[in-house]
């Protein structure tokens, strides 16, 4: 006490009554503006011991305290934030590199990549947040991916599903047509003409189906079972309708029962001897 200052002996009341609970202040209740002047006794010996916080007695080296000049401040140096170390994620499938922070890594495929690494196998364009095909242990992007695929022979775009093949050309299901009534053919029965014309079964037995003489139906193959026709006198006939004109008896290879034609009929040799007697 006796080598205390004559600046130590004018402080004010405030400053003695400050108690060590406001030393720990924070910096909003330092800031307190000029119209706190009308607190209460209690508020004002708050306000007080915050301003008290900035002016706080250092020892000197012989063991005197010693204060700051009247008006002077002195700044509260912050520690230097420390900058922690970036977390290993993982290792990268391609380079085998370990991944350092999260912002550099991806996730594709079951595995982890660097963004950088994460790439068209084709055009290393990166994929990060954008489609990519995975086939045949290759990764595209979609462009490249689309130039890898076959071209309907129809249309004229590229299958990206489902792709039907027939008469060694590649087509989209449902673009695989008949060529007259424009039936889809995929999972049906179809032929080809001479032309390589795509044809259902209808269409084709309507422009290439032989007719018969004596029903005038066509001669078409039935649960696609094989079909035969048989030529008398430059005509054809079903099998079933190849028989005697007027007693219906089926004609046959043995001998008196083949047939007899006259005068444009189908006859049995009896009905043709009847007639041609007549």
């Amino acid at each position: 006490e006796k080598s205390a200052t004559p600046r130590e002996k004018s402080a004010t009341p405030r400053e003695k009554s400050a108690t060590p609970r406001n030393m720990t202040t924070t910096p909003l209740e330092m800031n307190t503006s000029p119209r706190d002047k009308t607190a209460s006794p209690r508020e004002r010996s708050r306000t007080s011991s915050a301003e008290s916080v900035s002016t706080v007695e250092k020892p000197s080296q012989d063991g005197a305290a010693t204060t700051p000049p009247p008006g002077s401040s002195q700044e509260i140096e912050e520690p230097a934030p420390v900058i922690k170390p970036k977390k290993t994620v993982g290792v990268c499938a391609t380079c085998k590199e370990n991944i350092i922070g999260h912002e550099n890594g991806c996730k594709a495929l079951g595995s982890l990549y660097h963004v950088t690494c994460f790439t068209c196998s084709k055009c290393n364009d990166p994929l990060v947040k954008k489609p990519f095909y995975h086939t045949d242990g290759v990764i595209y992007c979609e462009e490249c991916y689309l130039d890898t695929l076959e071209k309907c022979e129809v249309c004229n775009t590229h299958i990206k599903e489902r792709i039907l093949k027939a008469v060694d050309k590649q087509y989209h299901p449902e673009c695989f047509k008949c060529t007259d009534c424009a039936a889809c053919l995929d999972g049906v029965p179809f032929t080809v003409d001479t032309n390589s014309n795509v044809l259902c079964v209808s269409c084709y037995n309507k422009k290439f189906a032989y007719r018969c003489a004596a029903c005038s139906q066509l001669i078409v193959s039935e649960d696609g079972a094989e079909t035969y026709r048989i030529i008398a006198m430059d005509k054809d006939f079903h099998v079933a309708c190849y028989k005697c004109q007027v007693c219906d008896a089926k004609f046959s290879n043995e001998e008196g029962q083949g047939c007899y034609p006259l005068e444009e009929k189908l006859l049995c040799h009896a009905h043709f001897k009847e007639l041609s007697a007549a």
